[in-house]
């Protein structure tokens, strides 16, 4: 990744206002509460937001925002892609949250990594062999990809504006949602919501709930029979989606 330049929070909006409406509402609300303390916004819009998540992260929020907001306003930058192969966005030690804005399409033969400090947001498309989201994705485009899996950070979220085309797409307390359409395979949704605004399109196997040990390959599993979210990482790395169930 290349940094081109840093940016402030006013031109970092200004960019995404040049977008579509519900694209920059739906971005910059989720910023405002989780990142830049702004707590100015009325309760209708609040509301809106906090009824895309799920109840305890939902609770967090709200408590977070009675709370002054000591630390420093996350770093903002201005990036561009220079590796066709993969993309392993995160932060140094002490270095906080930061926000990386692509203004571009992200077209990878590997993997795209979104590590739990970083919001990535991408003017364009995604396309890479896995995305794995521990931070937040925000997308005005489309995905392809092999698996998508939103990791376990309860306050974070996947969104494109378009669709998702996956074989498989999994998330293990992360709110990942398509405003267009969802197409896949496989999908493995335990503590959140996968969802498509314009409809969810699975073609073969569908795990909604917590019956892992009855579906899923023990290899993923803890000794207790639930998903194991590092040994699932490390089992897609050497194995295609298909073998993930039994």
């Amino acid at each position: 990744m290349k940094e081109l330049q840093p940016l402030t929070k006013g031109q970092l909006y200004a960019s995404l206002k040049n977008q579509s409406e519900d694209f920059y509402s739906t971005v910059t609300s989720a910023l405002d509460f989780t990142l830049f303390g702004d707590h100015s916004l009325d309760e209708e819009n609040l509301s809106e937001f906090l009824d895309m998540l799920d109840q305890e992260t939902a609770e967090k929020i709200k408590a977070a925002s009675l709370q002054p907001d000591e630390d420093e306003d996350p770093t903002i930058i201005l990036a561009e892609n220079e590796d066709s192969t993969s993309l392993n966005l995160v932060t140094e030690d002490g270095e906080g949250y930061k926000i990386i804005l692509f203004d571009n399409d992200i077209n990878l033969s590997g993997d795209l990594f979104v590590e739990d400090y970083i919001v990535l947001i991408v003017i364009g498309n995604i396309q890479a062999k896995n995305v794995i989201v521990n931070g937040s994705l925000y997308c005005t485009g489309n995905l392809s990809c092999n698996i998508l899996f939103g990791a376990s950070g309860n306050d974070h979220k996947t969104y494109f504006k378009g669709n998702i085309a996956s074989v498989l797409i999994a998330e293990n307390g992360h709110y990942t949602v398509a405003n267009g359409n969802i197409y896949s395979q496989y999908l493995i949704s335990l503590h959140n919501e996968i969802d498509g605004k314009s409809g969810r399109n699975i073609e073969k196997t569908i795990l909604d709930g917590s019956n892992e040990a009855d579906v899923l390959n023990p290899e993923i599993l803890d000794e207790s029979g639930y998903f194991d979210e590092e040994a699932f990482l490390n089992f897609i790395r050497k194995n295609t989606p298909d073998t993930i169930f039994k």
